[in-house]
């Protein structure tokens, strides 16, 4: 189940850029899918916003930064997909935690029913699905 980049411009999704590395952006980012999910019951938003925060985090820390937040909110079934692309080109894999990090797709696997990579030209996306029912 990967995401079509190229489907990103069909209806439904959100996007934001996010060019450059600077972690201020991720608090800005942050905002931005919170206020694009607040039609969600709360206990979703909040497992969304988790997952779009390790994602985002994730491409900054190791993927020199995110390029495109892309948010994606289907009603029936409910469905919220959140991508991220970043320029990188490592395979993103959950790690065995320790005391400096290594929980956050561990966070992603459990509160997501699918996830994954997907290549491009210019780098991959993380992308992740979640329901919303």
């Amino acid at each position: 189940m990967r995401v079509n980049w190229g489907a990103a411009n069909e209806p439904g999704w959100q996007v934001l850029v996010v060019a450059g590395a600077e972690l201020s952006g991720l608090v800005a980012a942050r905002r931005w899918a919170e206020a694009r999910l607040a039609s969600l019951p709360e206990h979703h938003r909040v497992d969304a916003l988790i997952v779009v925060g390790e994602l985002l985090e994730n491409a900054y820390v190791h993927a020199g930064g995110p390029h495109e937040l892309r948010i994606h909110h289907a009603l029936d079934p409910c469905v919220v997909t959140v991508a991220v692309a970043d320029v990188g080109t490592g395979e993103p894999r959950p790690r065995v935690p320790g005391r400096t990090g290594g929980r956050g797709l561990l966070l992603v696997d459990q509160l997501a029913f699918a996830w994954g990579v997907s290549h491009h030209d210019d780098g991959k996306i993380v992308w992740a699905r979640l329901t919303c029912e």
